[in-house]
């Protein structure tokens, strides 16, 4: 599984991420921290800066699409991309 951590803008909602389009075809979930401990994502660290996060789980098949779409979106201020199991 790759786990994208996504860094939004301030004002960025996480619900501007991924059209529903792309939630349906891909599978993806998006996360918050606190969600993703919940589900068995251990060991996430607090964020240094405090900046506002999410997290967006995909299969290895999905990799590029979803980037494309956090490359493309205005609310994402970086993110960085995890391996997963």
């Amino acid at each position: 599984m790759k786990l994208f951590e996504v860094y939004l803008t301030t004002a960025a909602s996480a619900q501007t991420l991924l059209s529903e389009e792309v939630l349906g075809t891909t599978g993806a979930q998006v996360f918050t921290a606190k969600e993703a401990e919940l589900v068995g994502l251990e060991g996430i660290p607090d964020d240094p800066t405090g900046s506002p996060r999410v997290f967006i789980a995909c299969s290895p098949s999905d990799e590029r699409l979803i980037a494309s779409r956090l490359e493309g979106n205005e609310n994402v201020a970086r993110y960085k991309l995890h391996e997963v199991g």
